[in-house]
């Protein structure tokens, strides 16, 4: 039998295989020191040099991170798994669906102890003279964005209000008067002046939560808002109904109750957020955001700041259900408002300003792709004709094209407003509560018709004749006159 040949290999192999061992040990060893000791470099000299800030986001990024939602327990700690690197902190709600945590704060807003994003309480008892109108919705509302309270639109609208009370007491010739006047020419010249707003000092409430849907602002209004005795109420919404399945009749965050149902992806998920933090904690990690691959502000998005096609129904009747839903809602706020204005408001969105595309919200459409555009444009014109048609008694207004005329960069993103374009917002909503405010002259007894016609010319009375002899005394005098 014929022996089989070992193979013994030689030299040359051993060394090859030795030195390909022995350079992958020295990659798998010095590769982590040497990023540990860039990363310490790294540290250190910035340290030293004390320009830590350099390596903080763009200030969009920083504020589109403080407005990205961080839901957390009735405990105050965030849920294990879900996403924290938000700053606005909310919390779940048996009546809402969920709610803003009261007495929090960010560089960029302020939420006071009653979860409205105001500088200060609002006592629950109106102070003598304070004319209040809450502004209900979702993140065009409370003015998503906005890098301070003072440029959201509650501010804004509060802002012009009280100037106009100013303007009209300091310069009253420049309104219509209290009363009105007798004469025609005067009666002509009033009706071309402004009317006088009520008089008072005016609060304009940010009653708005992001993300939330009519389903919501409904709840909120019987349940938190008509606590605090509103003199008008404005609410300005759609976006969110029009995108939210007909099935879901509030928006709720944070999908806790699947995560409890397998605990091992809530784990598996909670340490993949435990390393993505960490990862993201390095000065190396922050240098390349920073200076080579900037992070975008949808990385710090929330759930309902995430927007494509798929989320507007393409099926007509799915389409009129979330319309009929929204309809029925601002239905039941009204009944609710009872004789409280309210202004029912259709929101701005992108696609309604297609004439006059800056270079960034042609950036944007684009990337929300053909299938998007034609899915809201669609859906906005039939929520508009179906609004319209069924307040008739109340006012509603839509917004959908309001922005399309300005050059100038209006949104963010699909419905978040650049400063401008809120400033634009602002000044329509005041117009309309302007309306809702205005008082008009009293009337006039010996006018009151107005009627532009003069008083005729009295007829002077003749003086009685004088004796010559001697004065008439005063007496005598009267009793000539009555007798006449």
């Amino acid at each position: 039998m014929r022996s089989r040949t070992r193979y013994t290999p030689s030299w040359h192999s051993k060394r090859k295989s030795s030195w390909l061992r022995n350079t992958l040990l020295i990659i798998a060893i010095g590769l982590p020191l040497l990023l540990i000791l860039a990363e310490l470099i790294a540290r250190g000299a910035l340290l030293a040099t004390g320009s830590t800030n350099q390596l903080a986001p763009n200030k969009t990024v920083a504020i589109a991170q403080s407005y990205a939602f961080k839901l957390q327990d009735a405990n105050g700690n965030s849920y294990p798994g879900l996403p924290d690197s938000g700053r606005l902190q909310v919390r779940r709600s048996p009546l809402l669906g969920y709610e803003l945590i009261p007495s929090q704060s960010s560089d960029y807003w302020q939420i006071n102890d009653q979860g409205f994003r105001q500088d200060s309480s609002v006592p629950m008892e109106k102070p003598a003279g304070e004319i209040r109108v809450f502004l209900v919705g979702g993140s065009t509302a409370f003015s998503n964005m906005a890098d301070k309270n003072q440029k959201a639109l509650a501010f804004k609208i509060e802002k012009l209000l009280n100037d106009r009370v100013r303007a009209q007491n300091s310069s009253p010739e420049k309104f219509k008067p209290k009363d009105t006047p007798y004469f025609a020419d005067q009666i002509e010249s009033m009706r071309a002046l402004p009317p006088r707003i009520r008089d008072g000092s005016y609060r304009v409430i940010a009653a708005a939560v992001p993300g939330y849907t009519s389903g919501n602002e409904l709840a909120l209004l019987a349940h938190r808002v008509s606590a605090y005795s509103p003199n008008a109420l404005i609410i300005l919404d759609g976006y969110e109904d029009l995108r939210s399945p007909s099935n879901q009749s509030a928006h709720e965050i944070g999908n806790v109750d699947q995560m409890l149902r397998d605990p091992l992806a809530q784990y598996r998920q909670h340490q993949s957020q435990q390393f993505s933090n960490w990862l993201n904690s390095l000065y190396l990690v922050k240098a390349w955001q920073k200076w080579i691959a900037p992070a975008d502000i949808a990385t710090f998005s929330s759930d309902y700041q995430i927007f494509s096609a798929e989320q507007f129904s393409k099926d007509p009747k799915e389409l009129q259900k979330r319309i009929d839903r929204y309809v029925t809602n601002t239905q039941q706020m009204t009944k609710l408002a009872g004789d409280i204005p309210t202004l029912i408001v259709l929101q701005p969105e992108i696609t309604g300003k297609q004439k006059a595309l800056s270079k960034e919200e042609e950036a944007i459409l684009k990337s929300l792709g053909n299938d998007y555009s034609d899915r809201v444009t669609n859906a906005y014109a039939i929520a508009e004709k179906t609004l319209s048609s069924k307040f008739p008694n109340t006012k509603f207004i839509s917004f959908y094209q309001l922005l399309q005329s300005t050059n100038q960069q209006a949104f963010i993103d699909p419905i978040h407003l650049t400063e401008d374009a809120n400033n634009r917002v602002a000044q329509k909503l005041y117009e309309s509560i302007e309306q809702l405010f205005s008082v008009q002259p009293a009337s006039n007894a010996l006018n009151s018709d107005l009627a532009p016609q003069s008083p005729a010319t009295p007829t002077p009375t003749p003086e009685p004749a004088k004796s010559p002899s001697a004065p008439a005394s005063l007496s005598e005098t009267l009793q000539r006159v009555q007798g006449q």
